[in-house]
């Protein structure tokens, strides 16, 4: 693992002013933000007497590609607050699990869901703008909730150290009891709010629809190895298929389909491949960064920042959007007389920080070709024969499970199995 994560994830402390710990009157909320997290937050705040606002700077859905997976811990979350059902009207399937390919010649490791105890045994996927178009619709169906789009958020409203609203692009102000910031990671108002922490770019992804892709184990994410980086595929609806290729930082868009084509297509199986080989040929590609990114410091009086705008890691386990839901859930728990702001930000930052360290260890290990490469990957698909051992993993990987004993306890099992595969026992 990176040694730079863990002065990310561990900064030094920092000095707070008096009364963050308190949320505060909350009776008017302001939602910087509609995208997943911005609409779903709205849901989970609405309790028949607030006012919620959720302020969006776009009018339109931006053409570029974002998170689609949920895992069964996030879906969780947004069945308490009845949104499942309507994602699934609009087109979204059940995912139950994933299936690892290491290369062509060894079968597969099927890591399903259901080997978790005691957790939800499907995850869930839709097109990311359909997914977002029906999270705003639920949201404005909630007493209380309105939703503006075409409002640019510029700056802060300030009364001594208590934030009280914001001002958008037009010179108006608009003023709450509490704002929250639901950006993304590359917000303007956590700077702007003294929060350290800016993204950095890890790798990019190019994303890619199949349209009638044949994935071969239905119904799961797949990941395929043995290219720079991993392929990473999964449906969308009933009929399309999403491709994610990971590749170096600074790669552009002239060329990419034809070193797609050398260097990655071998690697997916048929009838994948020539799906994939087809719609190389009709279907755009969307380049995106792949961003790390961990804000510890999130609460200040009067604001808060929820999901990606304090912490994102590579998609690679496409925990991003589950990240998002539990800062709701926890940000939601802490929001009544009894809560506080100091453990809402100790519980996201520990969901956040075992999720980074989780997905930087496994990205490093099916990144590449090199040979100490291959020796971790072969280790890991050693490791996930033990039906123990895949319950364990999936359980850390979906966030079922955030003890970091366990965490250290499977890292330290993937070792030893790549000690002993090097050694030929």
């Amino acid at each position: 693992m990176n040694a730079n994560l863990f002065r990310t994830l561990w900064p030094a402390k920092s000095s707070r002013p008096a009364g963050w710990e308190q949320p505060g009157p909350s009776r008017d909320v302001i939602v910087v933000g509609g995208g997943f997290t911005g609409a779903t937050l709205a849901c989970a705040l609405v309790d028949g007497h607030r006012r919620i606002r959720v302020l969006e700077a776009r009018s339109s859905f931006p053409n570029r590609y974002a998170g689609e997976l949920i895992h069964p811990t996030g879906v969780e979350e947004l069945a308490r607050l009845g949104l499942v059902a309507p994602l699934l009207a609009a087109g979204g399937v059940l995912i139950d699990g994933f299936s690892v390919h290491h290369d062509g010649t060894s079968p597969p490791a099927r890591l399903a869901f259901s080997e978790i105890k005691d957790a939800r045994p499907t995850g869930l996927a839709i097109d990311h703008h359909t997914m977002v178009r029906v999270l705003r619709e639920e949201a404005q169906k909630r007493q209380g909730v309105t939703i503006e789009t075409g409002v640019r958020v510029t700056e802060l409203l300030r009364e001594g150290e208590r934030i009280v609203g914001v001002r958008s692009s037009d010179g108006v102000e608009h003023r709450a009891d509490l704002v929250l910031s639901a950006e993304g990671r590359h917000s303007k108002l956590r700077a702007q709010l003294g929060f350290s922490g800016e993204p950095a770019t890890v790798s990019m992804t190019a994303a890619l629809l199949v349209p009638r892709g044949v994935l071969p184990q239905p119904g799961h994410g797949h990941i395929f190895l043995g290219a720079w980086g991993p392929i990473l595929a999964y449906p969308i609806s009933h009929d399309e298929v999403r491709m994610c290729f990971d590749l170096p930082r600074g790669v552009v868009l002239d060329g990419l389909k034809q070193h797609l084509l050398a260097e990655y297509v071998p690697h997916v199986p048929e009838p994948l491949r020539a799906g994939l080989v087809s719609a190389l040929e009709t279907e755009p590609l969307q380049l995106a960064a792949n961003q790390a990114l961990f804000t510890p410091v999130c609460v200040t009086p009067g604001a808060a920042l929820v999901g990606d705008v304090g912490g994102c890691a590579h998609p690679l386990t496409a925990a991003g959007m589950t990240i998002c839901l539990r800062d709701i859930r926890y940000f939601a728990d802490e929001l009544n007389p009894e809560g506080t702001m100091a453990r809402y930000e100790a519980r996201r930052g520990h969901f956040v920080r075992s999720r980074a360290l989780l997905t930087s260890a496994l990205y490093h290990v099916m990144k590449g070709s090199d040979p100490t490469a291959r020796w971790l990957r072969t280790g890991l698909m050693r490791y996930w024969q033990s039906p123990r051992a895949r319950a364990a993993s999936l359980a850390l990987l979906t966030g079922s499970d955030t003890d970091w004993l366990h965490l250290v306890r499977e890292y330290a099992s993937v070792m030893l199995s790549s000690a002993s595969a090097m050694s030929g026992r």
